[in-house]
């Protein structure tokens, strides 16, 4: 692993981690835990397409301003308290920023104008990574209010494919989680069978039937099969014997 050197992006150091000659031809560079305290020429990169700084030191991200094809950043675990700059990633996609010092919805205003923003993280249950922003009451109904196109905010479906049930799933939840079953709320009855006793009765019935059905054709081909071996047996003779 190669440190930033005094905390500072370098030519050198791009080249390094990227193994490109030339930095315009960077497009994934990772620089988790490298120590980096300030982006230097970075911004240079401008066909960098996927870009990890986390773990790192940096606190502002105006130098990214260059960095216009990159569509997925990862940000965590930094000491951001400003976004200022990402609003002109106009490619971005994917955007990590938990385990900063966002405090206010404010901040995230400049990244509204970012039309394919669809994956946004603040928060890392998992890595109990977060921001301050997330500890407001109503966190991720106004968080949706102003990303309305996010498809996925802190790894949990908000909208497409499999958020009607994520959301179902999650409405259960909460309900166990304040009214816990206990045996005195279950129902004493028994429910209806889902099948008719007869059920699986008739469909050994059916198979019998069929098991039948297939032993008679296969007789019935053996007796031909036979009865075009005799055939040949018979013609092959003849033609052995020849004109009498």
């Amino acid at each position: 692993m190669y440190f930033a050197l005094d905390g500072k992006i370098s030519k050198q150091l791009l080249k390094t981690h990227s193994g490109e000659f030339d930095i315009e031809s960077i497009h994934s560079l990772f620089l988790r835990d490298a120590g980096v305290c300030e982006l230097g020429c970075l911004g240079e990169c401008v066909n960098m397409e996927r870009l990890d700084l986390s773990h790192n030191h940096l606190t502002t991200l105006h130098k990214l301003a260059g960095l216009t094809q990159l569509n997925t950043l990862n940000l965590s675990a930094n000491r951001i308290t400003t976004l200022e700059g990402l609003q002109s990633l106009e490619k971005l996609q994917t955007l990590n920023l938990s385990g900063n010092h966002i405090a206010r919805f404010e901040s995230l205003v400049c990244l509204t104008g970012l039309d394919y923003l669809e994956d946004l993280r603040l928060q890392d249950r998992i890595s109990k990574l977060t921001n301050p922003v997330c500890q407001h009451m109503n966190y991720v109904e106004e968080v949706q209010r102003m990303f309305p196109r996010l498809k996925t905010l802190d790894g949990e479906r908000v909208q497409g494919k499999g958020s009607e049930l994520y959301q179902l799933c999650r409405q259960i939840d909460t309900q166990l989680q304040q009214e816990p079953v206990t045996s005195a709320s279950l129902p004493t009855q028994h429910p209806a069978p889902w099948l008719q006793s007869q059920y699986w009765q008739m469909a050994d019935e059916f198979q019998d039937s069929m098991l039948c059905d297939a032993e008679v054709q296969l007789t019935d081909l053996l007796a031909s099969c036979k009865r075009l071996s005799e055939q040949s047996e018979d013609r092959l003779y003849n033609s052995m014997l020849g004109p009498s």
